[in-house]
């Protein structure tokens, strides 16, 4: 299991690196090659069919949860029922909605409502099409390729969809040097679609022929199931939407273009470390579905423990490097052009250590579908704090916005989404909560005075001294909560699995 997830988390990560490398080398080679305003409408056709993947209404997670589910008891009948059953869907949407896009596009005076001046009519209505047909059939897609996820090997997807992005930043990268326009760019995007998929279906037919993906079997009945929990996955779309979209609109309403710039790129900063604490939650999905439904809830208990312990030690240590170094990090990224809100900085640290716990303690039940309460509390909590951001940001500034989403989850998210997950792997949870939070709270305090210590006794090279504090609090992370948060049944459940992950390190180097 631990060479699994670890592979699955090192794919995920690479996914990350990579989306972040392609934008740093893609974005100015566009505007090397094109004006910014073309670029511009570029981007803002792709933003207008993008929407389009609302479609998929969460069907891909239940689906492949469920097929989860059937593949680790071995049960095919009902493996080829689900995976039959959300292709059939699958299909249905893409096609009807590609015949929809194209009808709109070209009786409709879309590119005029974008606002448009340089493209002209015609190649921004071929553009729409192309990748409306791109972001539609990309859901079928995506469904096939998680066919290795259902199998335990999440890694494996991942690493399809690893290769179609650096595929992809090649050929826009060679489309762009041979002088190619919008339309171009699309239809390199719909190809790429298509190879890895052609690859994956090969190698499932030749390896897995019994996996191999079909419409034959599906079943209405079986759909029916799988609606409910894919509703509940869409209302988590929906509250993100409402999270990140809807507070850009709300400080760009409010305080104008540049308080937009410096609150987008601090929140891009503390992104980072969110991509990194949740992908250690995405790489354990295969597993937690595995065990939940095996009824080793024995050992789900003693995963989930060191899941949320695990995710809060990095979190902590993270948020303490960005606490204290993020100002500087972002004066040098943006070469001193936007002046860093340190408060606005500091308050979305505190927002993402405290939406640690709860967020990867939720791995387990969205993994198994029993995430009614999870989502209905994100959604709520959502709500709760844009509205709370609305009313204090004429006040507080940007400053509002990490608040009042702090306030929102304290209210909605903290208690009940964890007591849920608890309930469902018959976990204690006062005890749970209480070691949880106590320690959070100290070894919060005892990390920020080592970080306090690193940032005024290095003074520099910057470097040096973000190397020492990402090292040092990371350690007394690890060993604080090796001492406060692991019981003695968690550290003989960590120690053998420890060994063997050294020995193939030492083995690497």
């Amino acid at each position: 299991m631990l060479k699994r997830v670890a592979k699955a988390l090192n794919a995920t990560l690479f996914g990350h690196l990579i989306a972040r490398v392609g934008s740093f080398v893609l974005v100015p080679l566009f505007l090397s090659r094109w004006s910014a305003s073309l670029y511009g409408e570029y981007m803002a056709l792709f933003a207008a069919v993008s929407y389009l993947s609302g479609l998929d209404i969460g069907m891909q997670l239940a689906a492949v949860n469920r097929l989860t589910k059937a593949y680790s008891r071995k049960d095919l009948d009902e493996y080829r029922l689900v995976q039959h059953s959300a292709l059939a869907f699958y299909l249905c949407v893409a096609a009807g909605a590609t015949l929809l896009a194209i009808s709109l596009a070209i009786l409709l005076p879309i590119p005029r409502w974008i606002g448009l001046r340089l493209t002209t009519p015609s190649i921004a209505t071929s553009v729409i099409i192309v990748l409306a047909m791109y972001v539609l059939w990309s859901l079928p897609s995506r469904l096939i390729t998680s066919t290795y996820q259902t199998m335990g090997n999440l890694a494996r997807s991942q690493w399809v969809t690893n290769t179609q992005q650096v595929l992809g930043v090649v050929v826009t990268v060679v489309a762009l040097l041979l002088g190619g326009g919008m339309l171009s760019i699309a239809f390199t995007q719909v190809a790429l679609l298509c190879a890895p998929l052609m690859l994956v279906l090969w190698d499932v037919h030749r390896h897995a022929p019994e996996l191999f993906p079909g419409i034959t079997g599906a079943k209405f009945s079986v759909l029916k199931e799988l609606f409910h929990p894919s509703l509940l996955f869409a209302l988590l779309v929906v509250a993100n939407m409402v999270a990140f979209q809807g507070s850009v609109l709300l400080v760009s309403a409010t305080l104008g273009g540049v308080a937009v710039a410096v609150f987008s790129v601090s929140r891009t900063l503390i992104n980072v470390v969110r991509e990194a604490l949740y992908s250690f939650g995405v790489a354990l999905w295969p597993d937690l579905a595995r065990l939940k439904a095996g009824g080793e809830l024995e050992k789900l208990r003693g995963v989930h423990r060191l899941m949320v312990f695990g995710t809060c030690v990095v979190a902590i240590a993270l948020g303490t490097c960005v606490w204290f170094e993020g100002s500087l990090i972002i004066t040098i990224w943006t070469r001193g052009r936007l002046v860093p809100d340190v408060t606005l900085l500091r308050l979305l640290v505190v927002f993402t250590v405290l939406q640690t716990p709860w967020v990867a303690s939720s791995a387990v039940s969205t993994a198994t579908n029993h995430h009614r309460i999870y989502a209905t509390a994100y959604f709520v909590s959502t709500i709760i704090g844009v509205a709370l951001a609305a009313l204090l940001i004429g006040r507080l500034g940007m400053s509002a916005v990490p608040l009042g989403l702090t306030i929102g989850e304290a209210l909605c998210c903290y208690h009940f989404v964890i007591r849920a997950t608890c309930r469902l792997i018959h976990e204690p949870y006062a005890p749970f909560a209480v070691r949880l939070w106590s320690g959070l709270c100290v070894l919060g305090a005892l990390v920020m005075t080592a970080g306090w210590l690193v940032h005024h006794m290095i003074p520099g090279p910057v470097l040096v001294r973000w190397v020492a504090m990402g090292l040092i609090t990371l350690v007394v992370s690890a060993a604080g909560a090796w001492l406060l948060w692991l019981s003695r049944q968690d550290r003989v459940l960590v120690v053998p699995n420890l060994r063997p992950l050294f020995g193939m390190l030492n083995a690497k180097v």
